[in-house]
């Protein structure tokens, strides 16, 4: 398994899959303003895994903690509905 280091977070897509700090995460949108933006990943359950919180980093934390799975993809179409509904709160 290939991992690179996400340094430009305008690089994050949503099909990809990103391991951070040893667990996998779907990246679902971008929050906060200009100056501090904040980005949310959704946990991607493993099978026999319970279900996690989405987990919310700043641009500091996210280019020291996350990394890009090579090779790996997700299903998107599912995780887009959580984030639009999560958009209208």
């Amino acid at each position: 398994m290939e991992l690179n280091s996400v340094y430009d977070p305008k690089l994050l897509n949503h099909s990809k899959v990103y391991q951070i700090n040893g667990v996998f995460y779907q990246y679902l949108s971008k929050s906060g303003t200009d100056n501090h933006p904040q980005y949310v990943f959704g946990h991607l359950p493993i099978p026999g895994q319970k279900k996690k919180s989405n987990l919310v980093l700043n641009r500091d934390k996210l280019r020291i903690r996350c990394l890009e799975v090579v090779g790996m993809f997700c299903n998107t179409s599912a995780n887009e509905e959580e984030t639009k509904q999560l958009q209208l709160f």
